[in-house]
C-alpha cells in the first residue's frame, strides 16, 4: 500500500472527527456544553447493535468526554460495561460512559446522561451511515444518515434519512 492510498483510507475518519468537533464547538459556543442538546441525549446515548456499531456515535462520545466542561467522577457506583462516569462543570448534568467490545477490538460507545431522559425515546430510530457490522448483522432498513446529514440534523438543520442498504457478499 502506497502513502496515497493510506492517505485516502484515513480521509473518512478525519471527516468524521472534523464534523464532530464542529457540531460540539456549536454546542459549546451556545450554552457552554452540549448537555443541554437533546440531539446530542440522543445520538450519545442511543443504542447500537445487537452485530453493529455507529462510528460517528463513538466518535462523538470519545469527543465528547474529551471536553473542558466534563469532569471525570472518581468514585461511581460500578455496572457491567461502564467505564467511567463524568460530570458536566457548566450545568452539572452527569453522565455515564458505557463501552462493550462486542466484538474482538470493536466496540459500542454510549454516553448517558444520569436521572434524564431515555435517549432511544427522543427520536425515530436513526443511525450514521458509517457502520461497522458483522455479516448478516446489518441494520438494513433502518434510517441512516450520511456525514453532511448527520450535521445538518445535529445543527437544527432540514435533513433527510435514507433506509440502511442490505449488503451483498461479493463474488469470489
Amino acid at each position: 500500500m502506497n502513502k496515497e492510498q493510506l492517505r485516502e483510507m484515513k480521509q473518512p475518519i478525519k471527516d468524521r472527527e472534523l464534523a464532530v468537533k464542529q457540531v460540539l464547538d456549536h454546542y459549546c459556543s451556545e450554552d457552554g456544553c452540549p448537555c443541554g442538546f437533546k440531539k446530542f441525549v440522543f445520538w450519545a446515548g442511543k443504542s447500537q447493535g445487537p452485530g453493529w456499531m455507529d462510528n460517528i456515535q463513538n466518535q462523538l462520545v470519545d469527543s465528547a468526554r474529551e471536553l473542558d466542561c466534563f469532569s471525570e467522577i472518581e468514585e461511581y457506583q460500578k455496572e457491567y460495561w461502564l467505564e467511567g462516569a463524568y460530570y458536566c462543570k457548566n450545568c452539572g448534568t452527569r453522565w455515564k460512559f458505557f463501552s462493550e467490545e462486542w466484538r474482538m477490538l470493536a466496540f459500542q460507545k454510549r454516553l448517558l446522561i444520569i436521572d434524564g431522559d431515555n435517549p432511544n425515546k427522543l427520536f425515530d430510530e436513526m443511525i450514521g451511515g458509517e457502520i461497522f457490522a458483522t455479516h448478516g448483522s446489518e441494520p438494513a432498513g433502518r434510517n441512516a444518515l450520511t456525514l453532511e446529514q448527520w450535521v445538518e440534523f445535529m445543527l437544527g438543520r432540514e435533513y433527510r434519512t435514507e433506509p440502511h442498504p442490505v449488503f451483498e457478499p461479493r463474488g469470489v
